[in-house]
């Protein structure tokens, strides 16, 4: 499975910017940027699969072994499974992304080399695949990194194999080790779990037993593996070579009868994730970790590094959409009502892709939430606006004045007493634009000062007046 963290076909538009504030209204503005991220998904080969000839030896050898020495040898192949399988993967507790997988390879059904089929007469698949390949996304390593998605039981059962503590940052096909459990069915079947996290296997030994849906790991990088993502095998005997599909389709040839609880379908498009942020994402290569850079909350004035004045930008993550499908995007106010909305048409066919759109901030304080739905479907994600974050109101200091507020043409700051130093007074619009700024060294502890606003069209601004120490804001009404 080739790296899921590499960008391909990143594209970036560069249109007018036309700032104009709405508030709390829908904003006609238009995106002065877009991010694109294609991301071609090339899986492994027969020459480097994600288990190697050599590898099967090894493990059919130590099932064997461990099955004598706990007796459990006796049972016979099963071509059925008598309790159905589990999704071996969920989301670790607090995480709530949408969706957060996508199926990098099925088993290949066509046992000709240099051709390859899937359950369903696809070719999601690649030459003498004998698992499915469940990789995470987006910022998989990051993922990883986090703890956010386990390994469980598919089933209920008995470890037959295990392996932990080898390396999980593997970025290429190679033949290291991977952290791997077998678990041995009560009908004799078996599902192998294969590329974990180093140290996040199980602590439980061969031979103890493990419940369905139980957490064995954490998804990971180890084996031969370029990306995070589970290898899931399941065998209706104790080798390999007695390996099945779980899924049923028109294709399988190895099994008549799903053993999936609940059997997903072969294509699943679907938004993964909708996310806020204060400057662009940095999708690294592995073994580097992604830096998502979102935020719950903004504080206004905003402006983000290499973003205009009070922009933001909104990204939404999908997979496996069809060529002109529409994402329909929009931004809601706390009450419901839509601040701002636009579309989104597919223009090419990817398994996993990405778009980054600029747009303006709102800037009344409040909850509002950003969402993005596909075929009816809504995936979404709330953030913050606020005035006040971490910022006192000159209004309330003990040190300084201003006034009047409203005011048609001057405002006036004064202090009687305040600690020497430099100081910097910056006017903005209600958007984060810099309207004018001054610096003021104070050397005996007193400050007088005016600054006109007469030229000014009516509306809200913000005084920001920092210092070494301190920063302080106040909301400016100028109005005739």
């Amino acid at each position: 499975m080739k790296s899921i963290s590499k960008i391909f076909n990143i594209v970036g538009f560069n249109f007018l910017l036309l700032a104009s504030t709405l508030l709390h209204a829908q904003n006609n503005t238009t995106e002065f940027k877009v991010d694109r991220g294609n991301f071609t998904f090339d899986g492994n080969d027969r020459q480097n699969p994600c288990i190697t000839t050599q590898e099967c030896a090894v493990l059919n050898k130590e099932v064997d072994d461990n099955l004598k020495r706990l007796t459990l040898d006796k049972k016979t192949n099963r071509n059925v499974l008598t309790t159905s399988l589990l999704w071996p993967l969920r989301r670790a507790t607090g995480f709530t992304q949408c969706e957060y997988h996508f199926i990098g390879a099925y088993v290949d059904q066509n046992t000709a080399t240099t051709t390859i089929q899937d359950y369903d007469c696809g070719n999601n698949t690649y030459d003498g695949h004998h698992g499915t390949d469940i990789a995470i996304w987006p910022y998989s390593l990051y993922k990883m990194d986090s703890n956010q998605i386990e390994v469980i039981a598919a089933a209920a059962g008995t470890i037959i194999q295990k392996a932990d503590g080898n390396f999980d940052r593997n970025c290429g096909s190679n033949t290291l080790t991977a952290n791997s459990i077998i678990i041995q069915h009560a009908d004799g079947t078996y599902a192998l779990y294969w590329h974990m996290k180093n140290g996040s296997v199980t602590t439980k030994a061969v031979g103890q037993t493990v419940v369905a849906g139980e957490k064995l790991g954490v998804v990971g990088s180890s084996g031969s593996s370029t990306g995070p993502h589970l290898h899931f095998e399941v065998w209706s005997g104790s080798t390999n070579t007695t390996y099945k599909d779980p899924f049923s389709g028109a294709c399988n040839v190895l099994n008549a009868n799903s053993w999936w609880a609940s059997q997903r379908p072969h294509t699943d498009p679907a938004i993964m994730k909708t996310s806020v942020h204060p400057t662009d994402i940095t999708l690294a290569t592995c073994p580097n970790s992604d830096v998502p850079n979102e935020s719950d909350t903004f504080v206004v004035p905003f402006q983000g590094p290499g973003l205009s004045p009070g922009y933001a930008k909104f990204y939404v993550f999908w997979r496996e959409l069809p060529v002109s499908s529409v994402i329909a995007s929009r931004i809601l106010n706390p009450n419901g009502t839509t601040f701002n909305s636009w579309n989104y048409t597919v223009p090419t066919y990817n398994k996993i892709s990405y778009y980054g759109f600029s747009k303006l901030l709102p800037t009344i304080d409040g909850t509002y939430t950003f969402e993005a739905s596909y075929n009816g479907v809504a995936c979404s994600k709330t953030f913050t606006i606020t005035h006040s974050l971490g910022i006192s109101d000159v209004s309330t200091s003990d040190y300084f004045s201003v006034f009047p507020n409203p005011t048609s043409e001057n405002l006036f700051i004064t202090a009687d007493v305040i600690e020497n130093g430099s100081y910097s007074f910056t006017l903005t619009n209600s958007i984060g634009q810099i309207i004018k700024t001054e610096k003021t060294d104070i050397e005996n502890n007193k400050f007088e000062k005016i600054i006109s606003i007469a030229d000014l069209s009516d509306g809200i601004y913000f005084l920001i007046v920092d210092s070494a120490k301190s920063k302080l804001a106040k909301k400016i009404v100028k109005q005739h």
